[in-house]
């Protein structure tokens, strides 16, 4: 018997367990130098519990040794076109937003910095940038930003801040609430304002749920990401979906005057364009609904895909996946775990002539597949599918696009 695990979110139930995926890829941002010790990488154990009550969700199983940051990942978005044009609409968003010139952004979990440095060039702004995975030059840097590489101490090492920004590390935290609770002791009587961004869990676990990964500890809808945030001492100001629908962010605030969220309009030229709501009873429904059908939804996304590679394979085609992030990485996992596809492909110099964790897909540069002759480029991420096809056009091929 296993200790209950209590809801971060609410704190108000004990999670239930609604899904085990078995043993599945820990270093989804790793990309190692030879097949072998790809192959040899560790595998760690999804077991998903449920909030019942906010419908919160995390990796019952997670443990936090096996998992350690350092400059060996690679998880950045930047060399995508659709990536950039949507971090720069966030920039000016944020930069219009909040009053931030001349004051201080606490970016925690900032990557290599580009959206940061972006950011303090657009708003007037300093920055302070923190990520154990950032493999840059460490201090101040031209565009106001500082940079350091390692986890933010939050203590009293961390700078006065006018609004904290947290992209896509809320999810990676074993402790999510303890985290927001410490940076509200740190707003202390200031007026601080904060944007959290992370995987929108009511996507995710309505489809396959291929962003279901190691290093994702928690997994948040619109109403369990509220409800963390409120329960953590914050105002939330707003919430919506971006990019597609697959992320998901909260607008947060402490001792600033403001309308609160149900006053938040919809602004028709930013990246919240259409996508501003307040996360109610309804929206927490909703994930219930996709929770409870998700075992099963996964199990046989899993099986089609498998079969869809094979029938591919046996007309004749040479299938090529596009994108060799977390998403593909959990893909190949569970759909192609014998290497069956012709290539694996991605726009990150970075990651070409290297191999994938668990199945040791090598990753090459997008050219490989002009000469494959495949008919079918299969994907993972919706979002990109404008950019691929031109992409694909730009090298004479014309394949079909499949979204898995």
């Amino acid at each position: 018997m296993t200790e209950p695990v209590r809801c971060a979110a609410c704190g108000r139930h004990d999670l239930l367990p609604f899904a085990d995926l078995g043993d599945i890829p820990v270093l989804c941002g790793v990309h190692f130098a030879g097949r072998d010790e790809a192959l040899a990488s560790p595998l760690g154990r999804m077991r998903l519990g449920h909030c019942p009550g906010c419908g919160y969700v995390r990796n019952l199983a997670f443990d936090p040794a096996v998992l350690v940051y350092d400059t060996t990942m690679d998880t950045n978005l930047h060399h995508s076109p659709a990536f950039q044009s949507f971090s720069a609409e966030l920039v000016k968003h944020l930069a219009e937003r909040f009053p931030l010139r001349g004051g201080t952004v606490l970016d925690v979990g900032c990557g290599q910095g580009e959206f940061l440095r972006e950011l303090c060039q657009v708003a007037g702004c300093r920055g302070v940038g923190y990520d154990a995975m950032y493999a840059g030059p460490v201090g101040p840097d031209p565009s106001g930003a500082v940079l350091h590489a390692g986890h933010a101490p939050l203590d009293d090492r961390t700078p006065a801040f006018d609004l904290v920004t947290s992209r896509h590390w809320f999810e990676h935290l074993d402790d999510p609430y303890g985290f927001l609770v410490r940076l509200r002791e740190l707003a202390g009587d200031r007026p601080v304002h904060g944007y959290l961004e992370v995987p929108d869990a009511g996507y995710d676990l309505a489809t396959a749920g291929w962003e279901v990964i190691y290093p994702h500890v928690s997994y948040f809808d619109g109403y369990s990401l509220c409800r963390i945030a409120e329960r953590a001492g914050w105002r939330v100001e707003a919430t919506g979906r971006l990019f597609s629908g697959m992320f998901r962010f909260v607008e947060i605030s402490v001792n600033a005057a403001g309308p609160g969220r149900e006053a938040v309009p919809v602004d028709p030229t930013g990246p919240v364009s259409g996508a501003v709501e307040a996360a109610g009873p309804a929206d927490r429904d909703r994930q219930l609904a996709s929770i409870a059908g998700f075992a099963r939804r996964h199990a046989a996304e899993r099986d089609r895909w498998r079969g869809t590679i094979d029938r591919l394979i046996r007309a004749g085609d040479r299938p090529v996946l596009w994108g060799a992030g977390s998403r593909g990485v959990q893909f190949l996992h569970l759909a192609d775990p014998d290497r069956r596809l012709a290539a694996v492909v991605d726009v990150n110099p970075r990651k070409w002539g290297r191999f994938l964790p668990v199945t040791g897909h090598e990753v090459t540069a997008p050219e490989t597949v002009a000469g494959l002759g495949t008919r079918t480029v299969i994907i993972t991420n919706p979002a990109y599918r404008t950019e691929i096809n031109a992409a694909l056009r730009q090298l004479g091929v014309y394949a079909d696009l499949l979204v898995a």
